[in-house]
């Protein structure tokens, strides 16, 4: 009597889907989780790096204008994170310039205004111009990127000992 149940209970245990609790949900502890580690971090060198490139590109007067803000770089870097895609950027940067429109305004309208052409549209520009316009500068911005990109410090080599007397010309040393 017992042994059908038991039978029945076996085969629907092997049948069974695993219980939601048992699913992975990418908050699990794995086997280093008690070491000591780096803080974690967001990489925002890239967005940050050609923020600070992109201002350098633009005149300091042009984005206080456009951005009304005496900190562009950092304007720019939320507007990089916020979802709005470098070339667009620069676009809207050029846009605001050219009709007056805060950047701020811009920014809030272009999801409403179906894309970059259909505000340019709204405000009697010419999107293709312009864009074409933010593709030069864009590609300006992405050739000094790697200047502003944050280098690790590389130690000295074993052995080479730097001081500032070895820099010095034989003309300054006497």
């Amino acid at each position: 009597m017992y042994r059908p149940i038991t039978i029945a209970f076996f085969f629907l245990a092997l049948a069974a889907r695993p219980a939601p609790a048992q699913l992975f949900l990418g908050a699990e502890v794995g086997p280093d989780a008690f070491l000591k580690q780096d803080p974690a971090k967001i990489d925002t060198d890239g967005e940050d790096a050609f923020a600070w490139a992109l201002s350098s590109e633009v005149s300091s007067a042009t984005l206080y204008a456009v951005l009304g803000s005496t900190n562009p770089e950092r304007e720019i870097f939320n507007y990089l994170r916020g979802g709005i895609y470098r070339q667009e950027l620069a676009a809207l940067l050029l846009l605001s310039e050219k009709t007056s429109v805060p950047f701020q305004k811009l920014a809030a309208e272009l999801p409403k205004a179906g894309g970059f052409r259909g505000l340019a549209k709204k405000h009697g520009a010419d999107a293709m111009e312009i864009f074409d316009a933010a593709g030069r500068l864009k590609a300006a911005a992405d050739l000094r990127l790697p200047l502003f990109l944050a280098m690790p410090a590389v130690p000295a080599a074993p052995g080479v000992q730097v001081s500032t007397s070895a820099a010095l010309s034989t003309d300054e040393k006497k």
